[in-house]
Formats: C-alpha cells, sequence, structure tokens
C-alpha cells in the first residue's frame, strides 16, 4: 500500500486534487481509498476558535481512518496529514508547553507511515465555502508553520519523500506509480 498526503494550508485546492488524483489512479488500474477533509466532520469549534479538543480530535479521528483505510486499496489519498493539521494546533496554542511536545512528537512519528508527501501553496485568493476560514493573514500563518514544519524535516531523498509545487494529479500518479 502507498500512502499520499497532500498537504498545505486550507485554501489551497487538496480536496479537488484529491479527488482527480484517486480517479487518475484508478484509470490506470489502481485500487484507490480517499480521506477527504476530517475537520468538516469535528464537533468542536474551528479556524481562529478551535479549541485544543478539536485539534486533537481532527488528528485522532485522521490517524482512525488511515488505519481503517490502509488496507483496503493500492493507494490512500489523504487530503492533509497529521502534521500539516498540527500546524493550526501550534498557531493557536504555541510550541512551548508539554502537551505541544506530545502532540508534535506523537505527529512527527506518525508521519513515518506516509510514502509520500505533496506540499501545495497558496496560489489564488481565498474562496468563501461557508466552512473555513476567509482570513488570508490566517491562511498565512498557517502557510508559514507549514513550510517549517516540512522544510526542515522532509525532501525528495526522505521517507516519507517530499515535493513541494504545483503538480496536476496526472504528475503525482506518476510519481505514486513509479515508487
Amino acid at each position: 500500500m502507498f500512502k499520499v498526503a497532500l498537504v498545505g494550508t486550507h485554501g489551497v485546492n487538496k480536496t479537488t486534487l484529491a479527488y482527480e488524483l484517486a480517479g487518475v489512479l484508478k484509470r490506470k488500474g489502481r485500487t484507490v481509498e480517499l480521506l477527504t477533509e476530517i475537520a468538516r466532520e469535528c464537533p468542536f469549534p474551528l479556524n481562529e476558535q478551535a479549541t485544543r479538543e478539536a485539534y486533537i480530535w481532527i488528528i485522532a479521528r485522521q490517524v482512525q481512518l488511515e488505519i481503517e483505510k490502509s488496507p483496503r486499496a493500492d493507494v490512500l489519498v489523504c487530503d492533509r496529514s497529521v502534521l500539516d493539521n498540527f500546524a493550526y494546533y501550534v498557531r493557536r496554542y504555541g510550541k512551548k508547553d508539554e502537551q505541544t511536545d506530545a502532540l508534535g512528537s506523537y505527529c512527527r512519528s506518525w508521519m513515518k507511515t506516509y510514502d509520500l508527501l505533496v506540499r501545495l501553496p497558496i496560489a489564488q485568493a481565498l474562496a468563501a465555502d461557508g466552512f473555513r476560514s476567509t482570513n488570508e493573514e490566517f491562511q498565512r500563518e498557517i502557510d508559514l508553520l507549514c513550510d517549517e514544519l516540512f522544510e526542515s524535516a522532509y525532501e525528495e531523498k526522505t521517507k516519507p519523500a517530499y515535493i513541494r509545487g504545483l503538480l496536476s494529479a496526472g504528475d503525482i500518479a506518476e510519481l505514486i506509480l513509479r515508487s
């Protein structure tokens, strides 16, 4: 099983690309499971008002669903990873307490279960969808935290491999199929 996560801040087309990637891989004969936005199911406040419980719930649910879906397919396509979900936690609660250290360690350890991370940069203005924050400063803060969390630890040769850029679903599928 190959696990890919599309990572980055909100509003960078991760969900759209995840669906497109799943379609491309299916057309190429692979079985695919798709894990879309966990946050939409969260029973706690989100965006700028999110609570610790909200972020912990999202990360725990992400891990749970990855475990459940992994044995069902050749490829698991994740719209996010635990680490970019952790970026939202860090933005809200900072980096310097025992709970943040523990959650960060857990997320970094779980990152070893991914095979490929595709980091999507901000490429267009936020569009209101009735769910995600449209605050561009909030989006940029998360984007910078994603840079800090991902760029310091991952690259093309690491496990997981890390690629940053505006890749198409076809480009990502080719990377997966070559692996």
